[in-house]
């Protein structure tokens, strides 16, 4: 029976641990990540750009493996 005591003791011990101290830190974290949060604006030039240089790309390849069917 000793034995059963000792391990509800621990046991109560852990559960005051997280109560006590984990949890409030977890709760500090969440509450920084929120206020902290910021929207970031995407400049339409960019991705014009970034659009263009895909387009390109994927004209260049689709070329390429074309002109291979020819070269056969």
């Amino acid at each position: 029976m000793d034995e059963l005591q000792q391990k509800i003791k621990q046991r109560q011990a852990l559960e005051d641990a997280y109560s006590n101290f984990v949890e409030p830190y977890l709760n500090q974290r969440i509450e920084v990540k929120q206020e902290s949060s910021c929207s970031v604006a995407v400049s339409p030039v960019g991705v014009y750009s970034v659009s263009a240089w895909l387009l390109l790309v994927m004209l260049y390849s689709i070329s390429s493996i074309w002109m291979r069917g020819y070269q056969r």
